[in-house]
């Protein structure tokens, strides 16, 4: 027997309120110490005039690309050091071949090599912080010295115990962790512009 409009709509309007007030609940209670590192981080990387690079898969893939515009265009005065921003999930015919030449777990490893410099930064974006990729450019970041930052929920998987520095969200619902990865970036980029502002007297 099919439910009634209304009988549908109260019970969509509850799962709103469930979500939202779990996300709320994510945003209040992570611990946000660690975004302390990550700033630090970063501003090594506009101080050095490097590059960040960032990494992520599916939603997290996106929240990488998104890293990209506010990072570069957010932050950029000509008069200070811009944050200069790269995501390697952003190249499609370097992606599949190199998924197809070697393997998916080389996708991003292997883009370091080619392109990361010594004072670079690799910013791994992984809702489990298992995904076999975002790993192993993790720890062929570390092998290299430079500085890995990760996002990471769930448990925290392999990337919380590897990462120079990360930011760990410990819920159980990947929507809910992407949102509040999404928020990381906007939070830091904002912090920036509102820094570089009062710098220039704006």
């Amino acid at each position: 027997m099919f439910k009634s409009t209304v009988t549908i709509m109260a019970e969509f309007e509850s799962f709103v309120d469930d979500y939202y007030g779990r996300f709320v609940d994510a945003l209040q209670t992570f611990d946000k110490k660690p975004l302390n590192g990550v700033l630090a981080a970063v501003d090594q990387v506009m101080e050095n005039e490097a590059v960040l690079w960032t990494a992520g898969n599916g939603g997290s893939a996106a929240i990488s690309n998104h890293t990209v515009c506010d990072a570069t265009k957010l932050t950029h005065f000509p008069e200070l050091s811009s944050l200069m921003c790269h995501s390697l999930a952003a190249n499609v015919p370097m992606i599949t071949a190199l998924g197809n030449d070697y393997a998916y777990d080389e996708i991003f490893r292997a883009q370091l090599e080619y392109y990361m410099k010594p004072n670079d930064a690799v910013l791994l974006v992984s809702s489990s912080g298992n995904s076999p990729n975002v790993v192993k450019a993790c720890e062929y970041a570390n092998e290299k010295g430079n500085d890995t930052i990760a996002f990471v929920g769930f448990k925290g998987g392999k990337l919380k115990e590897i990462a120079t520095h990360c930011v760990w969200v410990p819920v159980e619902n990947y929507g809910i962790v992407e949102d509040t990865h999404q928020s990381l970036m906007h939070v830091l980029t904002q912090y920036i512009r509102v820094r570089s502002e009062a710098r220039l007297g704006r």
